[in-house]
């Protein structure tokens, strides 16, 4: 076996052992962690139950506005 050979098998038993060194110590989360951690964002930012959100004055949601050239 040539030098550059065994260094190459060397190189490639070490890369296969620290993936599987990395693999094996990562943290382990459950598949919906993220989705539960969006949601607990989306809560965070949702307004108070009690709270009444009504109309800004934007006369565009009840079809009063002024109609384009188009229509």
């Amino acid at each position: 076996m040539t030098p550059i050979a065994f260094l190459g098998l060397a190189v490639a038993i070490t890369l296969v052992g620290s993936l599987f060194l990395m693999i094996g110590s990562r943290k382990r989360t459950p598949w919906d962690s993220s989705i539960n951690a969006f949601q607990k964002r989306l809560d965070a930012l949702a307004p108070d139950k009690d709270q009444v959100i009504g109309p800004t004055g934007d006369d565009s949601l009840t079809g009063e506005g002024g109609n384009s050239a188009g229509t």
